[in-house]
């Protein structure tokens, strides 16, 4: 039986509060299940598993026989989508959608900090950002939410526009434009694409988008569209070790590693000024954010420092984040921990050499770099670091370092699991 979308909206409201899960391992009683279909498994055949589990309803579209607890659909992932937008639309509150190549998850989760001073939020969970995590984050906005800030990624073409279809934001920003991704969109340029869909369905649909006067090929893919053009006044760099600002005569001071997180907090000052946030709280909100998620995130010990940058990498912000980490250490004694980066299509090889030539201008005699994975392995010819396969074996290797006085660095795509290396030295 195929139902309305308002009809099974109504008919989870009469169930549940909107508790949607589609991972019976995590299902609560009374939640509402979705079977969704992905490429190695097949939620379906775990309905009445979620049922058993104490699920209100299960929504599938095979390999049950319809009663009260199962809603049968030809599409659950459409649904999923479908029913996101359709529980959007009972708000009338401002939605901001932020994607970008790098930086969109601080970026998101700073300009959440910054509005949850004067309004009740809601916010993407981590970095729930794709076409399952949108639509759950949707579902999951209480009724007396104010402002939402939703991330979106994508890792091929015409993806951003369709989360901004099932989103409908009334503003967006792009962080910038970089190297991600490349194996879905093919290069550089066709990740600009990607990140300009999000500002041609802004066009389309005359809502605003914030935009950083520094960052000129934004402003040139924004043409056209309704400009809240940042910072609005002269900002100076405040970065030590740690990012900071000093923006309207006020010092911005953050706990997050590395100034390339300058733009991620001016994106948030301007974001807190448009909704009227006052200054000093906007700067309250800055300071108190700590980063998680191995993002940014600077760990000291008494004998040790680790910077932690590996959620993920892509060629851009491992760049970035080299750069970043030896113009700020220079008279410290340092360790480089890097890792393979991944989905990136026909420039994998030139990417990994690529960064292993920046490393070769950067490092001082007395530096231990540490490069794991097979992508980097397979390029490792006429440079002399230690380079590892796997993780075990490298784990080995760094344990039986002397980490006295030291500033460690590990950055690497999430796949390759380098906190795994360090996981002895620090609680993470």
């Amino acid at each position: 039986m195929n139902m309305e979308i308002s009809s099974i909206y109504q008919k989870i409201l009469q169930n549940n509060k909107f508790n949607i899960s589609i991972d019976t391992r995590n299902i609560k009683v009374g939640d509402v299940y979705i079977g969704i279909k992905g490429e190695n498994f097949d939620g379906n055949k775990f309905a009445s598993d979620a049922i058993n589990k104490g699920a209100s309803l299960a929504i599938v579209n095979s390999g049950i026989s319809e009663d009260e607890k199962y809603i049968i659909v030809d599409d659950t992932h459409k649904i999923l989508s479908d029913l996101a937008n359709y529980h959007r639309n009972q708000f009338n509150i401002p939605i901001i959608a932020i994607g970008g190549s790098n930086g969109k998850t601080t970026t998101k989760e700073l300009i959440n900090a910054v509005l949850n001073k004067k309004y009740k939020t809601h916010v993407t969970n981590g970095n729930l950002n794709n076409d399952i995590g949108v639509p759950l984050t949707l579902l999951a906005m209480p009724m007396d939410t104010e402002i939402a800030i939703i991330e979106i990624g994508a890792n091929h073409a015409l993806e951003h526009t369709k989360l901004m279809n099932i989103i409908s934001p009334t503003c967006a920003l792009v962080t910038n434009n970089g190297a991600d991704h490349l194996e879905g969109f093919g290069s550089m340029a066709g990740a600009r694409k990607a990140n300009k869909e999000i500002y041609d369905w802004s066009l389309k649909n005359n809502i605003p988008v914030f935009i950083n006067k520094n960052i000129l090929d934004l402003l040139e893919d924004s043409k056209g569209c309704n400009k809240i053009i940042y910072p609005k006044e002269i900002y100076k760099s405040n970065s030590s070790l740690y990012a900071g600002v000093i923006y309207s005569d006020t010092i911005f001071e953050t706990s997050l590693f590395g100034s390339y997180n300058e733009p991620n907090i001016l994106a948030a000052i301007s974001v807190g000024e448009y909704f009227n946030v006052e200054i000093n709280k906007i700067k309250e909100a800055i300071s108190e954010y700590v980063p998680t998620l191995k993002r940014s995130q600077l760990i000291k010990t008494d004998d040790y420092t680790f910077i932690l940058d590996c959620y993920n990498a892509n060629p851009t912000s491992m760049e970035l984040a080299l750069q970043d980490f030896f113009s700020q250490t220079i008279n410290e004694k340092r360790i480089v921990l890097i890792g393979d980066m991944f989905e990136l299509g026909d420039e994998e090889d030139k990417s990994h050499t690529d960064i292993l030539i920046l490393l070769s201008s950067l490092i001082k005699n007395d530096d231990e770099v540490i490069i794991i994975g097979p992508r980097f392995y397979r390029n490792r010819a006429n440079f002399q670091y230690k380079f590892f396969e796997d993780v075990p074996i490298a784990r080995e290797y760094f344990n039986a370092l002397s980490l006295k006085n030291r500033f460690i660095f590990v950055k690497a795509s999430r796949g390759t699991k380098i906190e795994e290396v360090i996981k002895e030295k620090i609680s993470i």
